[in-house]
């Protein structure tokens, strides 16, 4: 479970943006489908770790993203769960995806002490 880990990074990089005298309320993370994260175990891991890291009170807010694609042969536009997709208008093979993949800290939320 890579989850458990990527929770650790996310706590360290929130850890060295903090400074002393602030309280982290909310991590704010992006997670496209085609990421390979499993979103529910990263929420699983999160509030453990954040509490193991001095951040008990922290919450995770993931943001679930969708993969937009295209059809190369009708033009489609459309949403994909997978990079191996076939266009739901012409089931045409290969479509072009266009996102979907990010993952990245997108903002964190702090109250003064």
């Amino acid at each position: 479970m890579h989850e458990l880990s990527l929770a650790q990074t996310i706590c360290e990089i929130v850890a060295d943006h903090v400074t002393q005298g602030q309280r982290v309320k909310t991590v704010v993370v992006d997670c496209g489908p085609l990421s390979g994260v499993v979103p529910e175990a990263l929420e699983y891991c999160f509030p453990i770790v954040a509490a193991a890291t001095g951040m008990a009170e922290a919450q995770l807010d993931l943001r679930r993203l969708t993969a937009p694609a295209s059809c190369p042969a009708c033009d489609a536009q459309f949403d994909v769960d997978q990079l191996w997709a076939t266009c739901p208008k012409c089931e045409h093979v290969p479509v072009t995806v266009v996102g979907g993949t990010e993952f990245r800290l997108k903002e964190i939320e702090v109250d003064d002490v």
